[in-house]
């Protein structure tokens, strides 16, 4: 007898063999037993897991002729006496049990001339007519039409059993009328049971090192670890190792996953850039060993997070629970995520790189430089603790507080201050009372240091005249840029905020600065230059009160108030330019704005 691959030799002869599928099983025997048979059956799963094995035991226990009906145990084709239809069925060439393999007939009339005109045909010699639809998500819209009604409502000895590795394509109509069952992916440790039996049973002499790795490498896949170890078996003959089992089917083993882990944990990219040749040299698949490396680091995350209890969550691992701890300790939970983030990115370009061996390397030194990432906590912590900031913060009080008592005076320095007057807009009349004499306005220095300055055209009009200057204005004198921002504490209490609103609402102040430079001309020529103490109107209980004028005269620079009057000359009826300058240049507003934003008269002249 020519030889038999071990997949198809050692295929499952009855439910209790099928490896992993126990829910499955389980409930087709109780439907067997109870006689709840079901006319249609959707098997979806991943590749190798059992689901057209399973599909040929359930037409066995149907069809089966060492029984009156049904049974859970139908013949073995190992036995010699074995009944005909169960060698039939096993052996895909039965009369009454149809395999049709939906990849290759998807069109409608393959399903007429092969399911539907024979529905109502009596089997030739079994109980039931079955049909095993391999595949079934490949058959066209219309097949799938053409099936339903036969489907819903096929005649009392008719069994559909349809399988498919691609459940989201299967049409809901579809889905509806079968009884689903879902296959699950098979744990790496039932498969190396699976492929000890099998060595036994056919005295090969192989390590369980060995078995374990072919096992990880079927990826879940009972058929895929079986073809795996048949292949394995032709490299190496009748004793067999791990590094067989690597050289074989050209993945890594587990130590070179181990040297890659320990050389990130100690920072060695030249040993990460060694290994990688090696892989190169030897012909691996780069992409396949970044998978497995991946796996590894989620292995030694589900290690880390949740200790001595996770035989069951790192069933798939390329080492046992012990050594997994041993190689993740160096790591912290949060190194691994890193890893695994940056691993997902290496093996997603992977697929399309042009130069596989340049992404595989640069993503693994990648690894080594994560690990010189300190986390937020210690850097805050190197920084000191909130109390110790505060202390630092409040011995450094006085050069960030401006204090009247400390404030230089006026003609102490050579930068004006200037101070910020409230602005009243002049629409809203609201009830301010008069300030105290003793309430000083607040008194803002410009830094020591050179800010900056910052060019603006103001225009005044004045008369019948209109004057731009080009004003220097200096950047620093209303605001507290000197003081940086980290070194502003605000404390929050509910009871100096609200006499702080208080006070606001008693002054008036919106806090609102002062629009633009001729706001600000207006009020020094008007109010401060003349000493005008001119009332604004307001309203109090329905009457009308004279409002004192702002106070300015505090701000304006002692050179301006020595300057003294001049002459203002008369203007002809068609000044020139000159003339024009020349009268803007003695016009007292002009004057004192030039000398307050250092400004100089560009252009003059006359409305028409």
């Amino acid at each position: 007898m020519s030889y038999q691959v071990i997949a198809r030799k050692w295929r499952p002869q009855s439910f209790d063999e099928v490896t992993g599928q126990e829910v499955v099983t389980h409930s087709l025997r109780n439907a067997i037993e109870h006689d709840r048979l079901h006319h249609a059956y959707l098997f979806s799963g991943a590749r190798g897991v059992g689901k057209t094995t399973t599909a040929r035991l359930l037409a066995k226990a149907l069809n089966c002729h060492k029984s009156d009906g049904k049974t859970t145990t139908p013949c073995r084709i190992d036995d010699e006496a074995a009944c005909p239809s169960c060698v039939e069925i096993a052996e895909s060439r039965s009369l009454d049990v149809l395999e049709i393999d939906a990849a290759s007939h998807t069109g409608i009339d393959n399903v007429r001339e092969t399911i539907i005109d024979g529905l109502n045909i009596n089997p030739a010699r079994d109980r039931y007519k079955v049909f095993i639809i391999d595949e079934v998500h490949q058959l066209s819209k219309a097949a799938f039409n053409a099936l339903l009604k036969s489907l819903e409502e096929p005649p009392p000895n008719v069994v559909f059993i349809m399988a498919t590795t691609e459940l989201h394509k299967v049409p809901i109509t579809i889905t509806s009328r079968c009884q689903e069952f879902q296959f699950r992916t098979i744990a790496n440790s039932k498969i190396f049971d699976r492929l000890k039996l099998i060595a036994e049973k056919d005295k090969i002499d192989v390590s369980d090192e060995a078995l374990r790795e072919i096992a990880r490498s079927g990826m879940g896949s009972m058929r895929d670890a079986q073809s795996n170890f048949d292949q394995v078996i032709s490299f190496s003959g009748d004793k067999i190792d791990a590094a067989s089992v690597a050289k074989a089917l050209g993945s890594a083993g587990a130590d070179v996953l181990e040297k890659i882990v320990l050389a990130v944990a100690n920072a060695d990219a030249k040993t990460i850039l060694e290994t990688v040749d090696d892989l190169v040299s030897r012909g691996h698949e780069l992409r396949n060993f970044a998978s497995d490396l991946l796996g590894l680091f989620r292995d030694l995350m589900v290690q880390k997070v949740a200790g001595t209890s996770t035989e069951r969550l790192v069933d798939s691992a390329a080492f046992p629970p012990e050594k997994l701890t041993e190689l993740a300790a160096p790591f912290a939970e949060s190194d691994l995520l890193r890893f695994f983030h940056s691993l997902c990115e290496t093996e997603s370009s992977l697929r399309e790189a042009a130069q596989p061996r340049y992404v595989l390397e640069v993503g693994l030194v990648k690894l080594v430089e994560m690990r010189k990432l300190a986390p937020i906590e210690e850097i805050l912590k190197k920084l000191g603790s909130p109390a110790s900031n505060v202390a630092a913060a409040s011995a450094g009080e006085e050069k960030k507080t401006l204090k009247s008592e400390n404030a230089v005076a006026p003609a102490e320095r050579s930068v004006p201050k200037v101070a910020v007057p409230a602005q009243i807009e002049p629409e809203r009349e609201a009830f301010v009372p008069e300030r105290s004499s003793e309430v000083e306005d607040p008194v803002v220095e410009p830094p020591d240091e050179d800010i900056g300055f910052s060019d603006e055209e103001i225009s005044i009009p004045v008369a019948d005249t209109e004057v731009r200057i080009n004003a220097n204005a200096y950047a620093g004198e209303l605001t507290l840029s000197s003081i940086p921002a980290d070194l502003l504490v605000h404390f929050d209490d509910v009871k100096l905020d609200d006499a702080y609103e208080e006070a606001l609402r008693r002054e008036g102040d919106d806090l609102l600065p002062v629009p633009t430079g001729v706001e600000l001309a207006e009020s020094l020529s008007k109010r401060a230059r003349s000493g005008s103490n001119g009332a604004r109107a307001h309203s109090v209980g329905g009457g009308t009160a004279a409002r004192p004028a702002v106070d300015l005269s505090h701000i304006i620079p002692k050179e301006v108030e020595a300057d003294g009057a001049q002459a203002i000359p008369e203007l002809s009826a068609d000044p020139t330019e000159e003339e024009l300058l020349e009268f803007a240049n003695s016009l007292p507003s002009v004057r004192l704005a030039k000398q307050i934003f250092r400004a100089t008269v560009i252009e003059a002249r006359k409305h028409a």
